[in-house]
């Protein structure tokens, strides 16, 4: 575009193929009064602008860069002083595959102007060279899906400016097409322990360092930060050590303020919770810690290049140490409205004030499973995400800009990538056909015909994949090669394997009713484009009819999940299978009452988890006059359960911290559907056409046990 036409999207010379890479662009502007200056930038992975000493802008939105890059349009008048401004640009290139980030080529490109004119523009003249103090290169990774944590050493000599290299032609560029986050004050903090410690581990990974040392417990005391916690390392400890809570899970940058007498060494971590009596910095092979070498004197120090997610924070000095900050500055959306719920339950109010939290700490620059472990996009999770979030934060652009994300992972074979903006070995089935669910969803909600024709050719070729594996008796069966995760939700059975052998292969009712759901959705899409969807309804309406013969039991009124290719032996009983059953329309009606009363009270099926409850209290609410109560009263039970164990976000699972080898998540966005139930059901307010909301048609107070309610929606 004409803005860029000069720019060049450069790196520094010989670190091109560099992973976990930092670079600086040093420009000098000089402001004149009464005058507007904007930045235009985009940057592979990350970027952030400094004026000085000041962080004035950063955070890169997630894209496909060989497809459209994604720019942001800043105005920095009010950070420019009048006459010469030192202005400091740096870039990020992670270099590496990861549910997060595609790992292409690093790259930076900028245009700065002055009342629209470009004064200032990234180039092949452009002053650059490696970052004087960050870190670059191969370390340990937080996790498989969030890339590398970083290591910043101020001690180092600043390298001088190298040469600029264009390192790609950018096929096309975009403006961001949500608002950017918003930097805010940093989270009180208030002292858990401190001490001295022990190095257990040396020479190992930095979580394993901070992980495995030995903590002595130092005096009781209540430090006031301003001026400053003093540590002061005993004889015999090899350094002091200090954990702190910000009061609840937050998602945000490391902000840290210290005074050290000597360069010092600090290795920082942080985590949800302090099960294991410290911060659990090392997990499975994920480092939820850094690396920061302090400069001696007074040292402050925010590092916007990688957003951290949690409640406590610990610190390991290998000296002396006296720190006035150790906190989060959080990075918050800024939703376009906040809905406000309200009845006679407090428990009830205080579970849907706590829906919204964990929504808001899962949406940055698209939506994510967790602040924490992963901060990655997957359609299961964001259809639920979407779900609430057209409730709680009347929210469209959000979601619409997540489901474009996710329609340009469209790989050859048709399906959907794992996560986006990613390129991951494996993908899961289902989750390609919760696409078309969500994408007509966010039709209802918002009415936007226009951006579902743009997304028709993906559609088709999703449901093209599915249409191609279905075998002569109308099923699909689960998949066999290495690339597929025939997963559903994580039970027995449920979670299966990545590819399965022949003597293993199953028709599994989930993966059959999710496809169904798809192409009813498809069929709903082109109907409200005013063309014909029969091909896809019809599809729909033949495998509900095939899934309901071939899994149905009728004496014992429940579905099977399992129907073996070979012998034709049904087996597993879930409540997940009962549920997408139901929501699917496989169940007919002189059925329904058998299954849910299953459903709701054979305790021999396997529980449905959080992620997946939206299924089973939809389906139950179908018949709200017997199952209103139950459905009320067991999020009741279960969410304020949550509470009760001091949740301020809802966890990934009821096991929280313990589940996944000790990896589970206290913070995960999926299981914020109780909100979405409170509007549907309680408020009754559904789309009814697209665009469309319709009258408001509450459950009865007999039906739901929630009375006095009230909303600004």
């Amino acid at each position: 575009m004409e803005l860029f036409q000069n720019a060049r999207y450069i790196w520094c010379a010989g670190l091109e193929d560099t992973p976990n890479c930092y670079v600086n662009c040093y420009e000098t502007l000089t402001a004149l009064p009464g005058r507007t200056y904007k930045l235009y930038i985009t940057a592979h992975t990350d970027y952030s602008l400094w004026i000085g000493e000041k962080l004035v802008t950063f955070g890169q939105f997630a894209d496909y860069p060989d497809q459209v890059k994604i720019y942001d349009e800043v105005d920095i008048t009010a950070a420019l002083a009048d006459g010469e401004n030192r202005l400091t640009i740096t870039g990020y290139g992670q270099r590496l595959d990861s549910s997060t980030q595609r790992g292409e080529i690093s790259g930076i490109l900028y245009v700065i102007t002055e009342d629209g004119r470009d004064v200032c523009h990234s180039s092949e003249d452009t002053c650059i060279a490696p970052h004087p103090y960050f870190v670059s290169g191969e370390m340990e990774r937080v996790s498989g899906q969030l890339g590398y944590t970083f290591q910043y050493d101020s001690t180092r000599e600043a390298p001088a400016c190298g040469k600029a290299v264009v390192t790609a032609v950018l096929p096309a560029l975009s403006p961001r097409p949500i608002e950017k986050l918003v930097l805010k004050d940093a989270c009180p903090m208030r002292l858990v322990a401190h001490g001295c410690f022990n190095e257990g581990k040396p020479n190992d990974s930095l979580g394993k360092r901070v992980q495995f040392a030995t903590l002595s417990f130092g005096e009781r005391t209540i430090p006031n930060w301003e001026n400053g916690l003093a540590l002061i390392k005993k004889d015999g400890f090899d350094g002091t050590y200090a954990v702190v809570d910000i009061g609840r899970e937050e998602a945000g940058l490391l902000s840290l303020d210290v005074e050290v007498d000597e360069d010092t060494e600090l290795l920082i971590g942080w985590g949800e919770h302090l099960d294991d009596m410290r911060v659990r910095s090392f997990v499975g092979g994920r480092n939820f810690a850094c690396r920061v070498v302090a400069k001696k004197g007074r040292f402050t120090f925010v590092n916007p290049h990688r957003r951290l997610g949690g409640r406590y924070l610990e610190i390991h000095a290998y000296g002396n140490v006296k720190i006035h900050r150790l906190t989060l500055c959080p990075t918050d959306y800024p939703t376009t409205d906040d809905v406000n719920f309200r009845c006679a339950d407090h428990l009830h109010n205080e579970i849907y004030e706590t829906c919204k939290r964990t929504l808001l700490m899962c949406m940055h620059e698209h939506y994510e499973d967790c602040p924490w472990r992963e901060q990655a996009l997957y359609t299961m999770d964001s259809r639920n995400q979407m779900l609430c979030g057209y409730y709680t934060f009347k929210e469209t652009a959000f979601p619409k800009a997540s489901l474009r994300l996710i329609a340009q992972s469209i790989r050859d074979d048709n399906f959907l990538e794992l996560c986006s903006p990613a390129r991951v070995a494996i993908t899961i089935p289902c989750f390609c056909a919760v696409y078309l669910v969500q994408l007509w969803e966010y039709v209802l909600f918002s009415g936007d015909t226009e951006f579902a024709r743009e997304m028709l050719p993906v559609c088709e070729k999703v449901c093209s994949a599915f249409m191609a594996r279905t075998a002569e008796n109308g099923l699909i069966p689960m998949l066999q090669e290495r690339e597929y995760w025939n997963f559903y939700e994580w039970q027995d059975g449920l979670a299966n394997g990545i590819g399965v052998a022949e003597d293993n292969l199953t028709y599994d009712l989930p993966l059959n009713a999710f496809v169904s759901m798809a192409y009813q959705s498809m069929s709903k899409i082109l109907t409200a484009l005013g063309m014909d969807g029969s091909l896809y309804s019809n599809a729909a309406a033949k495998m509900n009819e095939t899934c309901h013969k071939a899994y149905y039991n009728e004496d014992a009124g429940w579905y099977y999940t399992k129907i073996n290719c070979a012998t034709g032996e049904r087996t597993h009983l879930a409540q997940l299978t009962q549920s997408l059953a139901v929501c699917a329309g496989m169940c007919p009606a002189d059925a329904l009452d058998k299954v849910l009363e299953n459903l709701a009270y054979n305790t021999d099926m396997l529980e449905v988890t959080l992620s997946h409850s939206v299924f089973r209290y939809d389906a139950l609410l179908m018949q709200p006059e017997k199952y209103g109560r139950f459905v009320f009263n067991h999020i009741a039970g279960q969410f304020g359960y949550m509470l009760k164990e001091n949740a301020t976000t809802f966890w990934e699972t009821m096991e929280a911290g313990r589940d996944f080898g000790f990896a589970g998540s206290l913070c995960h966005a999926w299981s914020a559907i109780p909100s979405y139930l409170y509007f549907r059901y309680i408020i009754g307010l559904y789309p009814d056409a697209p665009g469309h909301m319709g009258e408001k048609k509450p459950l009865p107070i007999t039906q739901t046990g929630i009375y006095e309610v009230e909303t600004d929606f």
